[in-house]
């Protein structure tokens, strides 16, 4: 288990430190695959039908997302009116509201291609990868600083 957890903290690093070099959302995309991938324990025939689904999920959920960016705008806080920090404050409880539905919509979906451990394992390595991946950032970060 502690290898495992090393060579996926080795194996984000590699990416995220050649990021330089390409294109690093493709880099990163391709770490969170093999990390989900090992620790939710994805068969090949249930990665085969799981990643599809999952990327579905991902990208309407990131569309929710935007849709709260693209409302607010380049606008600061203080900048808006107390109407317009009202609207967002209602579209952002909103949009979490449709982010719940959206899960449970796909959390049934995602248990009929892997079990519910498996969908438990899946939540916490979503968890650690972005733990992980905000670290190297930082740590890149503060190579930076120090050069």
């Amino acid at each position: 288990m502690k290898r495992s957890i090393i060579f996926f903290g080795l194996l984000m690093l590699v990416f995220v430190a050649s990021a330089q070099s390409g294109p690093a959302k493709e880099r990163i995309e391709s770490a969170r695959i093999a990390y989900i991938t090992k620790k939710v324990e994805l068969t090949p025939d249930q990665a085969q039908q799981f990643w599809p689904i999952y990327n579905e999920f991902l990208a309407k959920r990131a569309e929710m997302r935007n849709e709260l960016r693209e409302m607010r705008g380049s606008k600061r806080l203080k900048e808006m009116s107390e109407k317009e920090q009202t609207a967002i404050l209602n579209k952002s409880l909103e949009i979490k509201e449709r982010e719940a539905k959206l899960e449970k919509d796909y959390s049934k979906k995602l248990l009929k291609i892997i079990s519910p451990a498996q969908l438990i394992s899946l939540q916490q390595a979503e968890r650690e990868f972005k733990e992980l991946l905000l670290e190297r950032i930082g740590d890149r970060a503060n190579k930076r600083r120090r050069n």
